[in-house]
């Protein structure tokens, strides 16, 4: 949607004054001359390899521009035809056969069937929980011809079809990961090619003329990093670039002001993204339900949103990804209630207890781990804070189990953190326990037929996860992008954090 004069929140009105001024390319002139296309994003990837990467900053720029999937999901969750022109379900749930169209690579390879097989069998295989665990009751992947794939399960599953539709069915040429380098190259079946990458400056996207559907307007884009957005909104205002794609940190609070001048929009997604506090299962005080529980009731989710998010979003106690899906009952056992944190932490017998507490430097973690750091004080926790760049988090953090208290925001859904999936703090190597009843509910729902009683089963699911207090859920989150005001095409919805650009042109 695009925000309105009435709905400005009053804390985010600012003047925008002299920059807007300094403005000196015209809308008139941009829509009859440019076909170029310049935006910003305030995080660069630790590599491109999205098997093994999990930050949203990889998928943002490449995801059905650069790489596309079986299918397509769609805002409401429903899926549409995108290599797979059409499918069939058979009766019993355990065979998907997918038609292929007609479409080429960007290394001039046609795609075949081979593709299809080779990608389904690395993607289960991926690094990254949320990619693979949907892909686990995949039995086998078999080419029948040349244009048709049939995927046998072992079991039916709900989540399959809309996955595929995501990151769990994208497609890239066989041999793709023993012939290239995945993390600094990538090749898909997208409108743009995956072009010049100069780390920490930019990524160019040049249109794929041969591309299988409608060529975008936009012949070439320029995904430029700038992980200050002070300085990204500074260059839209100056004309030097056409949009901040996307908004995390310090730039929520202009995002209203800038919008309110005649020459710039705010375009404000479908909540997506969650961000929430996990617990490491290796810590004595933290094997007891009583401390999470404490931790739990100290957090002031309607705080942590105001203040790290600008209010764009929704508080949210359960882990529920994305933030429409129908299980999402409102359920939150752990309501803010600092002195009901305090009393469990006394009976726990850890009135005074201190944590390590990791935190990312980007975006809006800084401003998350403050407002978190003066909560937990408040109820008697020290947090120890440490601030890391991505790639260190990842490593240390996320794949090494070096913290004791930490948050993240992602896209991960509950099912991710099944034991050994992948995810934080059940999905690892060191992690020391797993949740038998949150376990077998995964396995289980995703093999319900019936609708009603796979929404029920669903949403047992997320409030078992929420009970156990490992992973607190605090809000899910609306990326803002500011753009020029004749920049039309935005989608309404944004998976993985990714920024759409095939209907994207200047307005008429």
């Amino acid at each position: 949607m695009t925000i309105s004069r009435s709905r400005r929140p009053k804390f985010l009105m600012r003047t925008v004054g002299a920059l807007v001024a300094a403005v000196t390319v015209g809308g008139a002139a941009l829509a009859e001359t440019k076909t170029d296309l310049v935006w910003s994003h305030p995080q660069e990837p630790p590599n491109w390899n999205f098997l093994q990467t999990g930050a949203t900053a990889l998928t943002a720029p490449t995801l059905n521009n650069v790489i596309e999937g079986l299918v397509e999901r769609l805002g409401d969750g429903s899926v549409a035809p995108l290599l797979a022109e059409s499918w069939e379900i058979s009766d019993d749930g355990l065979a998907y056969t997918f038609h292929l169209r007609y479409a080429k690579f960007h290394d001039g390879s046609d795609l075949d069937a081979g593709d299809v097989v080779y990608s389904i069998l690395k993607n289960k295989d991926a690094g990254q929980s949320f990619i693979k665990v949907p892909l686990v009751p995949v039995e086998a992947v078999e080419a029948i011809d040349d244009s048709t794939v049939k995927i046998t399960l072992s079991a039916p599953s709900q989540r399959l079809l809309g996955e595929l539709g995501v990151t769990s069915g994208i497609i890239v040429p066989e041999g793709f990961y023993e012939e290239h380098d995945a993390a600094s190259e990538m090749i898909g079946t997208g409108p743009y090619v995956f072009g010049e990458y100069r780390p920490d400056v930019h990524l160019i996207l040049n249109r794929f003329d041969e591309y299988w559907g409608d060529l975008p307007y936009f012949e070439k884009i320029t995904h430029r990093f700038i992980p200050d957005e002070t300085a990204a909104i500074n260059a839209l205002l100056a004309g030097e670039i056409d949009m901040v794609a996307s908004i995390f940190g310090e730039g929520l609070d202009r995002v209203a002001s800038v919008a309110g001048s005649d020459e710039f929009k705010a375009v404000v997604p479908a909540p997506d993204p969650v961000n929430w506090v996990f617990l490491s299962t290796q810590v004595e005080a933290l094997k007891d339900i009583r401390v999470r529980q404490a931790i739990a009731h100290a957090i002031n989710r309607d705080d942590i949103l105001a203040a790290g998010q600008s209010g764009y979003g929704e508080t949210i106690c359960q882990h529920v990804i994305p933030f429409t899906e129908p299980w999402n009952n409102g359920y939150c056992p752990y309501e803010y209630d600092p002195e009901k944190s305090r009393a469990l932490l006394k009976e726990a017998g850890y009135e005074n207890l201190t944590l390590d507490f990791p935190y990312l430097t980007i975006a809006e973690f800084p401003v998350i781990k403050d407002i978190l750091e003066v909560q937990m004080a408040d109820v008697g926790i020290t947090l120890e804070t440490r601030g890391l760049d991505l790639a260190t988090w990842l490593e240390r953090a996320f794949r090494n189990g070096e913290y004791e208290f930490s948050n993240i925001t992602g896209v991960a859904n509950a099912q991710s953190f099944i034991c050994g999936g992948g995810r934080e703090p059940f999905g690892m190597d060191h992690s020391e326990l797993c949740l038998e009843e949150f376990d077998e509910l995964v396995r289980t729902s995703d093999t319900i037929l019936d609708r009603d009683a796979y929404l029920e089963a669903m949403a047992e699911m997320v409030k078992v996860l929420a009970d156990s207090a490992w992973v607190i859920d605090i809000h899910a989150k609306s990326t803002p992008t500011l753009a020029r005001e004749e920049l039309v095409g935005h989608k309404g919805y944004r998976y993985r954090a990714q920024m759409d650009a095939r209907k994207l042109r200047w307005a008429e």
